[in-house]
C-alpha cells in the first residue's frame, strides 16, 4: 500500500498531481508542522479545514490558504506564522490549528475512516482567493468527472516539483471494479478515482487534499498503489458522503 503522507519522503515536498495543469482553487490548504509541509487539506468553513487522519501530528499545525505557488519551505524560511516566519505571499492567509478531531473510528492499519477536522484558532477571511468548498450531500455515481489538486512532482517515479499548484481530472471508478483491483482492501467508506486513458493521479505527499466533484468536496486523498500514475490502479479516497453526520455534528458542537 502506498501512503500519501509527506513525512514518508526523504525531504519536504508537496502534493503529487500527474498529468495536471496549473490552477488556484480557493479552498486548497497547505498544512505545516513547524518548518515542514506535511499534507494538503480543504477549507470547508471559515474555521474548519478537512484533511486525512494519517496527517495527524502532535502540537499545533499551521495552515496556509490562498497560495497557488509552491508552499515548500525554502532554506531560512520558518513554517509558522509567528516571529521569524517569512512574510505571506500576496493574498495568502496563515492560521494555526486550535484542535484536531480525527475520526474516532479511524483504523491506522486499513486506513478506513482516514479523515480529520482541524479547528482554526481564528476564522479565515473569505475572499476570491480563499473560500470554502461545500461538502458533498450524496455519493458520486461511477463515471462522475472530478478534480484533484496539489503541489509537488509532476512525474513518477522520478521527482519533478512544479512551482505552481496543479489540478487534474479523474473519474469515479465503480466500487466493484475498485474491489477487484485492490482485493480485501476497499471498504464502503472508500472511493476510487482515476483516468483509464491517462496518468492523472495523486501520489506521495498529496495526503489530505481534495477530490472535488460537481462543485462539492467528495473525497480526501488517502492511499494508492506503490507507483503513481498507473491508469489501471486508481487512487483511493475517503468517501465523504459516508461521514456527513459526524462532520456536521463535530463542527456544530465545537
Amino acid at each position: 500500500m502506498r501512503l500519501l503522507l509527506l513525512l514518508l519522503l526523504p525531504a519536504a515536498t508537496g502534493a503529487w498531481v500527474l498529468e495536471g495543469h496549473t490552477c488556484a482553487p480557493p479552498w486548497q490548504a497547505a498544512l505545516f508542522r513547524g518548518r515542514r509541509f506535511i499534507c494538503g487539506g480543504t477549507l470547508v468553513a471559515p474555521r474548519w479545514v478537512l484533511t486525512a487522519a494519517h496527517c495527524h501530528a502532535p502540537g499545533p499545525i499551521t495552515v496556509r490558504l490562498g497560495r497557488p505557488t509552491h508552499p515548500q519551505v525554502r532554506p531560512g524560511e520558518a513554517g509558522g506564522a509567528g516571529p521569524g516566519a517569512a512574510a505571506p505571499a500576496p493574498g495568502e492567509q496563515r492560521r494555526r490549528s486550535a484542535r484536531a478531531f480525527p475520526f474516532p473510528g479511524y483504523n491506522e492499519s486499513s486506513k478506513d475512516g482516514d479523515l480529520m477536522l482541524l479547528r482554526l484558532q481564528a476564522p479565515a477571511h473569505l475572499s476570491r482567493q480563499v473560500s470554502p468548498l461545500p461538502l458533498a450531500r450524496t455519493c458520486a455515481a461511477p463515471g462522475t468527472a472530478c478534480q484533484i489538486s496539489g503541489w509537488g512532482s509532476t512525474t513518477s517515479p522520478t521527482v519533478t516539483f512544479p512551482q505552481a499548484l496543479h489540478c487534474s481530472q479523474v473519474r469515479i471508478v465503480p466500487e466493484l471494479t475498485c474491489r477487484r483491483i485492490y482485493p480485501n482492501s476497499i471498504t464502503p467508506n472508500m472511493v476510487c478515482a482515476g483516468e483509464p486513458r491517462s496518468r492523472a493521479d495523486t501520489c506521495q505527499g498529496d495526503s489530505g487534499g481534495p477530490l472535488m466533484c460537481n462543485g462539492r468536496l467528495q473525497g480526501i486523498t488517502s492511499w494508492g498503489p506503490g507507483v503513481c500514475g498507473d491508469p489501471h490502479k486508481p487512487g483511493v479516497y475517503v468517501n465523504l458522503c459516508r461521514y456527513g453526520r459526524w462532520l456536521h455534528r463535530t463542527m456544530a458542537h465545537n
